[in-house]
């Protein structure tokens, strides 16, 4: 990746600077203690740190400059003074490399859940258009032709411009990005023009981080500052708070709403549905779309249409959105099943917050007759307060199992009596500190005709605990306790299900 050197003044605009007309430069850095001599120093505010302590320190190192939102006396180098120096640093990291955003059509995907579904899905359908398209998201980062795995739902500034310079350099004609409430009040993405973008719904999480509801929906809806001047914000109108946030964004910005309320833009219906999958009819601005996919739930309903919306937003036609949508069997640890021959069903899925949980709950209960069987925890680090509300959505399942999630810090029982706390007396909740336990115990007790949510974790294949990371993937451990019950038989205490194998 080629380095160039470039004028803060031009790449920054309307700055100021102390003892210089301008700094030009080709490298920099943000953290004080990897700079090398001749670097510029970005001093970002962190949640917990703040570069501006550590200016003497940068120039000590041998920084030569520093970019500052407030003037030192402590130092004596030139200073770049910026209003905001996390967007002034996302702009140098795409200036430096020659932006390569410029050539990529990207469109982003902010929301409490269902953004990793469905720019997997928009992925699909563009590359089934004949597009080389890149993704960023939880799941991987693909550059249009290797992917990696994903550290954060969006990268930081230096591997985003990176991964831009790449899918340039592949000739990729598309990006599609999840865009997380962190990313956008961090400004991860200034500097990249948005083709279109979406808010799929805004419920609690990243209250540990945000502070409040009010400044979490302002960091999702702030994803419309980076449109481009025409470009369409898709939001999810069965959602109240993005509802409710509608009339909070500014009155010319081009607003589509999508769900399945009968008032929505493009809409969807659910013709069929059972376990297997179900029958939607899209109804989008110019065309209408039958389809039928393996994805269950109402849910997955609404991100199969965000991704059909988004997807005609970029100019792809009915029957390329249809094809594109009939490859995607599965999202990696979004409602995935679970298969080995067991009597039931099983999904895993990624729900970690309140909403989720309900919505996973919901869709267990509209495929079978019987039970909704949900393991679940919360992860350690994180919203405390979400903890006893998760809970509070999980009682409208039949039988509840807390577990460990990702604890880390924390101690892992502290985070399950805090969930616990959550349950009304006499709740029929079980508690075990090892997730595998708690699988065992779900998968022991499930009838034929019973649905079991394994919750929380997903795709991910290692578990946080302490200062370990541990191999842990939810699907392939429920996988083998399947198939080590299914070789023989179980009985315990009045439970049974027997299985002979072929």
């Amino acid at each position: 990746m080629e380095v160039r050197s470039i004028s803060l003044r031009d790449t920054l605009g309307a700055v100021s600077f102390v003892s210089t007309g301008d700094i030009v430069a080709s490298q920099f850095c943000c953290d004080s203690r990897r700079v090398q001599p001749g670097d510029v120093f970005v001093a970002l505010r962190g949640a917990k740190n703040d570069g501006h302590q550590y200016l003497e320190a940068a120039v000590a190192g041998g920084a030569v400059a520093v970019v500052v939102d407030r003037p030192s006396a402590r130092i004596t180098v030139p200073q770049c003074i910026v209003s905001n120096t996390r967007s002034a640093f996302a702009r140098i990291c795409l200036q430096r490399i020659g932006t390569p955003q410029k050539s990529i059509r990207v469109t982003g995907v902010t929301g409490t859940n269902g953004k990793t579904t469905t720019t997997w899905l928009l992925h699909s359908i563009l590359k089934h258009a004949g597009r080389t398209t890149g993704l960023l998201g939880t799941l991987e980062y693909f550059d249009g032709r290797h992917s990696e795995p994903a550290q954060l739902t969006t990268p930081d500034c230096e591997q985003l411009a990176r991964f831009m310079a790449q899918m340039a350099g592949n000739r990729a004609a598309d990006c599609v990005m999840e865009i997380s409430s962190h990313a956008l009040h961090q400004q991860r993405c200034a500097g990249i023009t948005l083709s279109a973008a979406a808010i799929t719904n805004i419920t609690r999480d990243h209250f540990d981080y945000h502070e409040s509801a009010e400044h979490y929906r302002a960091a999702k809806l702030s994803i419309s500052s980076l449109l481009a001047r025409d470009a369409a914000l898709l939001l999810g109108i069965d959602d109240p708070e993005c509802r409710a946030a509608r009339g909070l964004l500014s009155a010319d910005r081009r607003i589509i709403t999508f769900g399945f309320d009968a008032t929505s833009d493009v809409r969807v219906q659910q013709l069929q549905a059972s376990a297997s999958g179900q029958l939607l009819l899209l109804q989008l601005l110019n065309c209408s779309v039958e389809i039928q996919t393996a994805l269950v739930g109402r849910h997955n309903a609404l991100n199969i249409l965000l991704a059909a919306a988004l997807a005609e937003q970029s100019g792809v036609d009915a029957s390329e959105i249809h094809d594109g949508l009939s490859q995607v069997a599965s999202v990696p640890g979004r409602m995935e099943r679970i298969d080995a021959g067991q009597p039931f069903a099983v999904f895993v899925d990624y729900a970690h917050t309140p909403d989720g949980i309900a919505q996973c709950i919901a869709t267990a209960r509209s495929l079978k007759s019987g039970r909704v069987i949900l393991v679940f925890g919360a992860g350690g680090d994180r919203d405390q307060h979400k903890r006893p509300l998760m809970a509070r959505a999980a009682m409208d399942a039949d039988l509840v199992i807390v577990t460990s999630d990702n604890p880390r810090s924390e101690v892992p029982d502290r985070i399950i009596a805090d969930i616990v706390a959550g349950f009304d007396p006499g709740a029929d909740v079980l508690t075990f500190v090892d997730r595998q336990r708690g699988i065992r115990e779900a998968l022991q007790r499930a009838q034929p005709g019973d649905v079991v949510v394994i919750a929380g974790r997903g795709h991910e294949r290692t578990q946080h605990i302490g200062d370990r990371r541990i191999c842990f993937d939810d699907r392939r451990v429920t996988r083998r306790l399947i198939l080590e019950i299914l070789s023989g038989t179980f009985d315990r205490s009045g439970l049974q299900w027997s299985v002979i194998p072929a």
